[in-house]
């Protein structure tokens, strides 16, 4: 499936936060997340709506909490994104 460069930059952002021994399954699993999506909803490209929706659903429920302030740090407002964090 192809990736549009905003998507690719935003993946590169995130895993740059990502402590390195866990970098290589991170970008395995948020790939993989994406790409299903994308092709779940009928798309034929990762958009990085579809990275950030994968992000939050491949993040592991103990670190769920930091997800806002994650966001927010890539510089996305965590508000827009208020129905795929849930009760966090």
């Amino acid at each position: 499936m192809h990736w549009n460069e905003a998507a690719e930059d935003l993946l590169t952002q995130i895993l740059q936060r990502t402590p390195r021994p866990t970098r290589e399954s991170t970008e395995s699993q948020i790939r993989e997340a994406a790409e299903t999506c994308a092709a779940d909803q009928g798309l034929t490209r990762v958009g990085v709506q579809t990275v950030i929706a994968a992000y939050i659903q491949t993040t592991p429920e103990v670190l769920r909490s930091e997800l806002p302030r994650q966001l927010q740090a890539l510089g996305l407002d965590e508000s827009d994104y208020e129905h795929l964090l849930g009760d966090l």
